[in-house]
């Protein structure tokens, strides 16, 4: 179990910063700004994924990190807006970590809709892996893709994920239970 203490404080916690993107620790100063992200994309998401826009939601995700069994990055760009503000792009988040022996964690992701196909995600999921293996020391991340989710999979692919099977009604989306294509990323491949 990893510790995390999610920061009270208004200020960011940067973790990782790419050439279009940084990675912000979620921390309480978010919240606003999440649930405006899941409301503003909410019909471009729930073909895939489920997200509720409800702030004990928000609250409950913060309490799911502090547990250790999760860690969560939230994807600014670096780039200011008009407002002077950094775009809040998408989510990652390294779900169900288990250390040793296993070394796992599984992989989830949303974007923002207007930011789709600009190299955002691709950045950040790299980012992610770069901590999963050399700040966490986990030897593989999975993630699940339903088959129709093209784009998902495209990204992927273009990350570095090697297909390794296919799992039937794997999880429940919505009501009902999905295939989801399963897909991985070895820390052998990474260095």
């Amino acid at each position: 179990m990893i510790k995390f203490i999610p920061l009270k404080a208004a200020s960011y916690n940067t973790l990782a910063t790419g050439d279009k993107i940084n990675l912000q620790m979620p921390n309480t100063s978010h919240k606003k700004k999440f649930i405006h992200f899941i409301k503003r994309n909410r019909n471009f998401h729930e073909p895939w994924i489920y997200i509720s826009s409800d702030p004990q939601y928000f609250d409950q995700y913060i309490r799911r990190m502090k547990s250790g069994h999760m860690l969560g990055f939230f994807v600014f760009s670096n780039h200011k807006n008009a407002d002077g503000h950094n775009e809040f792009i998408g989510v990652v988040n390294l779900n169900n970590i288990r250390l040793d022996p296993f070394g796992s964690a599984s992989l989830g992701y949303y974007a923002d809709q207007d930011q789709s196909g600009k190299g955002y995600m691709k950045e950040a999921l790299k980012l992610v892996l770069d901590h999963a293996f050399s700040k966490i020391g986990l030897n593989r991340v999975e993630v699940n893709i339903q088959p129709e989710n093209t784009s998902s999979l495209a990204l992927v692919k273009s990350v570095g994920f090697q297909k390794e099977g296919y799992s039937r009604k794997y999880l429940q989306i919505g009501d009902q239970y999905r295939d989801h294509e399963r897909w991985a990323y070895l820390a052998d491949d990474y260095y």
